[in-house]
């Protein structure tokens, strides 16, 4: 198979989107990207928890540290976008809240300012964007919720 190469000489990008793993959400976090934050370049690296790995980043050499490193130092990205979601496995899922989904919102919002406040001490020039994906109450539309 062949397809045409649309970036051909471009080696910079808007921003980094660091998604959590959940085959989920991916899709539907390119579509919030794209359609809702009008971001059309990015890198878009997964790691399991997204901002759990970032959090758990002992040094600046951590894999996690290093898919934000890579597209803000190689790629000149200008934004850093963090999504976590609802149910995320690499925090123990939503069982671990009890089924109190405001308990889960603010954990995983303390989670992703966390996250930022780590990522501002080496990027404070960048802006960084926190956002949730948390499912519609009959589990079948997935909506973003912007991080302040």
């Amino acid at each position: 198979m062949k397809t045409d190469f649309k970036f051909k000489n471009v080696h910079s990008c808007e921003a980094v989107v660091l998604t959590c793993i959940d085959f989920r959400f991916w899709r539907e976090t390119l579509e919030f990207v794209e359609k809702e934050l009008g971001i059309k370049t990015f890198d878009f690296p997964s790691l399991p928890g997204s901002a759990k790995a970032i959090n758990e980043c002992l040094n600046d050499t951590d894999l996690a540290m290093q898919c934000i490193n890579v597209p803000c130092d190689l790629h000149h990205a200008k934004k850093i976008v963090i999504v976590n979601h609802e149910d995320c496995g690499a925090y123990g899922g939503s069982a671990k809240f009890s089924g109190d989904a405001k308990a889960e919102i603010n954990f995983h919002e303390n989670e992703l300012k966390k996250a930022k406040e780590k990522i501002m001490e080496k990027y404070p020039d960048k802006e960084v964007i926190l956002a949730y994906a948390k499912l519609s109450e009959d589990k079948k539309n997935i909506e973003f919720l912007t991080i302040k």
